[in-house]
């Protein structure tokens, strides 16, 4: 299964790449993930995966009526679980720099309560401290300057709010599987759990759960209740 999923996931990204048109005014990850559009969702998303994600979100421990961010939402797979959770009183925010995966996320979700907002991590459009929760699924890898969101993400908590980073597969895994696949991703890393806990720390977050294993990766921390 493991094999299996590689070679899946190899081949699919492969594919993406090699098949990305040229625009001068877009940057070669944002081609490429606006290539991986139309796919991402059917292509990714199988039982296993559901399962995985009900659990982080199960541990992310989400309350009716607070405000979440899903921040790098792509088609927005997370959207439902995170809705669920915080109700017709809460509200989720959901940000992409890929236009193509924010397209298909509003095609399916229509509801008042959920928004979704084209924007760099690094310089996200919303008030500080208006977030209970920031989710990073599987994006954090794809961040150029890690510092520079840790920050962003910071600001926009509320003091004591959570953020999560989780990924599928553990960082040596995943960073092996870019460099293989190469062009946009080949050098989007995952950092282990001591470096991770660094970079929380330099970031004035306090480092809760620090899991990188061979199939899952999940970095929690909480900004400091002042």
């Amino acid at each position: 299964m493991k094999k299996t999923f590689y070679i899946f996931t190899f081949v699919f990204l492969q594919i993406c790449l090699f098949s990305i048109p040229v625009y001068a005014e877009k940057s070669e990850k944002e081609i490429f993930f606006d290539n991986a559009a139309n796919n991402w969702e059917k292509s990714s998303t199988n039982a296993k995966e559901l399962s995985q994600i009900s659990e982080v979100i199960d541990y992310f421990g989400l309350k009716e009526g607070e405000t979440v961010l899903d921040a790098g939402c792509g088609t927005g797979r997370l959207i439902p679980f995170l809705y669920t959770n915080v109700g017709k009183n809460g509200y989720v925010y959901g940000i992409d720099f890929s236009q193509e995966m924010l397209r298909i996320a509003k095609q399916k979700y229509h509801n008042e309560n959920i928004s979704f907002i084209k924007a760099d991590i690094a310089q996200i459009p919303l008030s500080s401290e208006s977030i209970d929760r920031i989710i990073c699924f599987c994006t954090f890898p794809h961040i150029d300057n890690k510092m520079v969101a840790l920050s962003e993400f910071h600001r926009l908590l509320k003091p004591s709010g959570i953020l999560v980073i989780c990924n599928l597969l553990g960082s040596k895994e995943l960073n092996d599987l870019h460099k293989k696949i190469g062009g946009a991703v080949a050098n989007d890393t995952s950092p282990c759990a001591e470096e991770m806990k660094r970079l929380f720390l330099e970031s004035n977050f306090i480092p809760l759960e620090l899991q990188d294993f061979q199939t899952s990766y999940l970095m929690t921390a909480s900004k400091p209740h002042y």
